[in-house]
């Protein structure tokens, strides 16, 4: 049992006991996990943790709620300790302390940010395990790279990595990509592209933020949509924004009328003339819902939902899900684009007409 402990677990007066637990948070606890908040979420406590120092609204109950959260968790281990010392010794109460928060902070950001989280796990695993690629461990967190470099302890600085996330298109072109999806293969060749450039290791931090800007691997803020359409556009202005806003759900309304098989074509692989994705631009602008394009495509959604990281698909495999050839499905997708596009100009020729 770590000796910090052993005042508090042989205490046998109750009050005094309480006196001890109370140290051992204030004094041992708590500063490990304000720091451990701080470092992982840039939550910046005072006190008892109530009082968030910088940051506002949700982002302020979340700080509080979660240090709390992490205090009564440590103190109900304590007294189950203090209950039974030889079946929950804990040897290095620092560590534990430490280790719960850190655990606290990842179950925190999973289900505050669950397609960064998935990305982020992927990204772990793809580069730990594709033959060239490396990851390892520094003073300065996790860094990743082409296998070569490893163990190497420099890396890119957050300036170059920024030019691809605010010109990504310009950028693809430049280095030869096509396109950027959250398919293995794809992820793998924008790996491969994004170390050149840099040409050091990479942050995995920095390199999923990076990731999930070309890939659009984000998750879907809370905000109104014009705060939205500036996020994915920061150039556009407010008339421009709520007229594409205006033109994407348009676009999805013409998409409900097309025949499913056409439909299940065009969303599978749903790109544009670049060959960027664009089936996520239709929720992260609330121009339609993944449920409801769950329901578009007649998919149940629970199943819908593990092929949402894999998309856009390749033509076999949707080929394979219609029961069809390849070239049919580039058919049907071909019918379904000029569709579109015969009915769009028709329905944005009203809706300009009537202005």
């Amino acid at each position: 049992m770590d000796n910090l402990l052993l005042p508090f677990i042989e205490e046998l007066d109750e009050q005094k006991a309480d006196l001890c637990l109370t140290r051992l948070i204030d004094e041992h606890a708590a500063p490990i996990v304000r720091e451990i908040l701080g470092s992982s979420l840039r939550f910046h406590l005072e006190g008892s943790g109530a009082d968030l120092q910088t940051g506002a609204g949700s982002s302020k109950q979340d700080a509080g709620d979660l240090f709390n959260d992490i205090v009564v968790n440590l103190i109900s281990r304590l007294r189950q300790i203090k209950l039974d010392p030889a079946q929950a010794a804990i040897t290095d109460f620092r560590g534990y302390v430490a280790g719960t928060a850190y655990n606290a902070c990842n179950s925190y950001l999973r289900q505050k940010f669950p397609r960064r989280s998935r990305l982020k796990n992927r990204l772990r695993y793809l580069t730990s395990h594709h033959h060239d690629f490396a990851l390892w461990t520094t003073d300065d967190g996790l860094l990743c790279g082409l296998a070569e470099w490893k163990d190497q302890t420099t890396y890119a600085a957050t300036g170059l990595l920024e030019k691809i996330r605010q010109d990504t298109s310009d950028w693809l072109r430049e280095v030869g990509l096509t396109s950027a999806g959250p398919s293995r293969g794809e992820l793998a060749n924008l790996l491969k592209a994004i170390f050149q450039w840099c040409a050091r290791p990479v942050r995995l931090d920095d390199l999923v933020n990076v990731v999930a800007d070309v890939c659009r691997e984000k998750d879907l803020p809370d905000e109104p949509i014009e705060t939205v359409m500036n996020v994915a556009a920061p150039v556009v202005t407010y008339e421009t924004a709520v007229e594409l806003h205006k033109s994407l759900r348009m676009l999805w309304r013409e998409i409900c009328q097309l025949p499913v098989r056409q439909r299940v074509a065009l969303l599978l692989n749903f790109r544009d003339s670049r060959g960027q994705e664009l089936i996520s631009l239709l929720p992260y602008t609330r121009a339609a819902t993944i449920e409801q394009i769950a329901e578009a495509l007649e998919f149940p959604l629970f199943e819908f939902l593990k092929l949402w990281n894999d998309l856009p698909l390749e033509d076999l495999a949707i080929a394979q899900r219609l029961g069809a050839t390849r070239q049919q499905v580039i058919n049907l997708r071909k019918c379904a684009r000029e569709r579109l596009e015969r009915r769009m100009s028709a329905e944005m020729a009203k809706y300009y007409a009537g202005k």
